[in-house]
């Protein structure tokens, strides 16, 4: 790149991030410079990534909630709008994945999907726009999928698909009505190495009576680019949409997927 990143004393909130995907974003904006709140649903993940982030020598606060309570969401807000002295960047990271077909999915499942993913996305941005719009700059990045895309759905993954694709629409949306001092975007993950993605490879191995090491070698050899993302992959492009190279980015769907949903010969 012919510049560096520099998003100093920028202000950050993460969700989901005392692990995985959101634990490397939060990393990424810290070590550009952000300082960071750190949500997740486990207190003891939001602390460790908080003191990461601290040890970078930014600001950090962990925020612990449960982003299906509406109540939660707000609270989350505006603890990292207080702890921080308001935030600039959102991340919509917090995110679940059932592997179950749509016949033996609850309610609860499809509430929980839905929830936690769609309805928090819309609470965050409905919650934190108006500031980012009245100080005149803001960056949004809600984490989609390479399945929330025509024809790259996956079966099983029926209620995830559609709060994916709810996400999708909404940062489209977001980015018209947030213009021209807030951008919104998407970033699509494909087959990212994380303990969810391990939890699927079982899932799928209890389906197929196969070993979950032959199911991840499966997986990884359907990728154009031959090996599984790492969260910092997704990180780097949530930087990218943050940073002045991304400034005439918005309601975008960004794919970091490794060539998903096609396949190697």
């Amino acid at each position: 790149m012919s510049e560096t990143i520099d998003l100093s004393g920028r202000r950050a909130l993460v969700t989901g991030a005392g692990r995985g995907i959101g634990r490397g974003i939060a990393h990424r904006l810290a070590a550009a410079g952000c300082h960071v709140a750190v949500n997740d649903i486990d207190p003891t993940t939001a602390e460790r990534t908080a003191a990461e982030v601290a040890a970078l020598g930014r600001r950090s606060a962990a925020i612990p909630g449960d982003l299906a309570r509406v109540a939660d969401v707000h609270d989350v807000c505006d603890r990292a709008a207080d702890a921080l002295g308001g935030v600039d960047i959102l991340v919509n990271n917090a995110g679940v994945s059932l592997c179950r077909a749509i016949v033996d999915c609850t309610e609860e499942d499809w509430d929980r999907h839905l929830d936690v993913m769609a309805k928090a996305t819309f609470l965050t941005m409905r919650r934190l726009a108006p500031a980012m719009m009245a100080r005149g700059w803001g960056r949004i990045v809600n984490l989609g999928s390479y399945v929330a895309q025509m024809n790259s759905t996956t079966r099983f993954f029926g209620p995830y698909c559609a709060a994916k694709f709810a996400i999708v629409g909404l940062t489209q949306v977001a980015a018209q009505e947030f213009a021209p001092s807030v951008t919104v975007n998407a970033v699509g993950p494909g087959d990212v190495d994380t303990e969810m993605m391990a939890r699927e490879w079982e899932v799928e191995g209890e389906r197929r009576a196969m070993d979950p090491a032959a199911v991840k070698e499966e997986y990884r050899r359907r990728l154009l680019l031959g090996r599984f993302e790492r969260p910092d992959d997704i990180a780097g492009a949530v930087l990218f949409l943050c940073s002045p190279l991304g400034d005439q980015v918005t309601g975008s769907h960004l794919i970091v997927s490794g060539g998903l949903p096609f396949r190697a010969a």
